[in-house]
């Protein structure tokens, strides 16, 4: 198995297939940020602009620009940041969710996803610029997300009565992003006092000790729910996370804690498999009870991207070599489904179980050029020095 030709690989479909589709049809001239729904073509379907896709877009070009320092890469990423340093919160500082095309606001954000993604977005472009406003955006929006993000999880614990109140791995995950981007401009005692309440809340909360399994939605105060959205193993969620917690497990010399995240990777590699049809489900349920929503059984890009990133990482720390076998299945399943092969090109989004195209769009609010750069680029980098090993 040649590592070092799929790292190239990686690298030449990235430049030549996905990135020119996002140069030529992704900005917004007019107006500043982003259009974040577009057709296969590049056609803009809708000018409101989704907040936390804005800061992925700009993370991602950001990373682009480390790996291939282009000016234009940069002026990408600069164009969604500062659309978000004027319009992501109002005046009194709350996030905005969806604001219109000169950047009004249309709905508030009811996580703290938002946020939390333009601090990873600030932080790696101060890194590139040096520019203060980045630093102080990051740093402020970091403190203040925590703050925020505890106050609202203690009155929903507080209030039985007000519904049943789920956290989400995902959140916990995207927070996990942005205090490694933020070390620099947060200082060593606040990160690793925030580090350290990240991993707790990821083992204590979210680890399920009965199955010994990463739920996907819990409690907020922790714990399972034992109702259909308590019950989903997402394995693309914890792919993610074991993404997210890699480099702060590292920092925080939480060796255990990584090992325990890198076997539970593999134990769902083998158990979240398609094997009749490839690919990795959406979800399944914890009691293997059937799902009502046929998206369970859809395959998206951005969970077998993230599975790839998540099985090299695993595969660093466990040295299984299982887990290459893992990784090159998923490869596979990559390649033969979805690239666009037409000129415009990019990628498919989501497939049915059977592997067929669902939606024909290239940009929507839950897909953006930010899974397949930041995992294209991080797989072809754990390739490269597993195959120079």
């Amino acid at each position: 198995m040649n590592l070092l030709a799929y790292a190239q690989q990686y690298r030449q479909d990235l430049l030549q297939r996905i990135v020119p589709f996002w140069v030529e049809f992704g900005l917004d001239a007019g107006n500043g940020g982003y259009f974040c729904v577009l057709s296969a073509k590049g056609v803009v379907i809708t000018t409101d602009k989704w907040v936390e896709w804005h800061a992925l877009q700009s993370w991602a070009f950001a990373k682009l620009y480390q790996f291939e320092p282009r000016p234009d890469y940069l002026e990408f990423a600069c164009q969604g940041a500062d659309f978000l340093l004027l319009h992501a919160a109002d005046a009194k500082e709350n996030w905005w969710k969806i604001v219109d095309s000169t950047g009004r606001g249309v709905l508030e954000a009811v996580d703290s996803c938002p946020e939390v993604t333009s601090v990873a977005a600030w932080s790696l472009l101060y890194e590139l610029t040096q520019e203060e406003a980045y630093a102080d955006a990051a740093k402020k929006t970091l403190v203040k997300a925590f703050r925020r993000r505890e106050k609202r999880l203690q009155k929903r614990a507080e209030d039985v009565l007000s519904g049943r109140h789920l956290k989400n791995l995902g959140e916990l995950s995207a927070m996990a992003k942005a205090l490694i981007a933020a070390k620099n401009v947060l200082g060593e005692k606040a990160f690793k006092e925030k580090g350290e309440a990240l991993l707790h809340e990821l083992t204590k909360h979210f680890w399920e000790p009965r199955a010994n399994i990463l739920l996907e939605n819990v409690f907020s105060e922790g714990g399972y729910s034992d109702c259909m959205r308590g019950r989903q193993i997402h394995a693309g969620r914890v792919f993610e996370a074991f993404n997210a917690f890699y480099d702060l497990t590292k920092e925080l010399n939480k060796r255990q804690v990584r090992r325990q995240l890198a076997q539970h990777v593999a134990y769902l590699a083998e158990t979240t498999w398609d094997e009749a049809y490839g690919g990795y489900f959406f979800w399944l349920d914890v009691k293997s009870l059937p799902t009502v929503e046929p998206e369970a059984s859809y395959k998206y890009a951005w969970v077998q991207l993230e599975a790839c990133t998540a099985l090299l990482r695993a595969y660093q720390v466990l040295q299984d070599r299982t887990l290459l076998k893992h990784w090159l299945r998923v490869n596979d399943y990559i390649g033969q489904h979805f690239p666009d092969h037409s000129l415009e090109g990019e990628w498919v989004g989501v497939l049915s179980r059977h592997g067929e195209p669902l939606v024909n769009m290239k940009a929507t609010p839950d897909k953006s050029a930010y899974y397949p750069i930041k995992n294209l680029l991080e797989s072809a980098t754990f390739l490269a020095s597993i195959g120079d090993s």
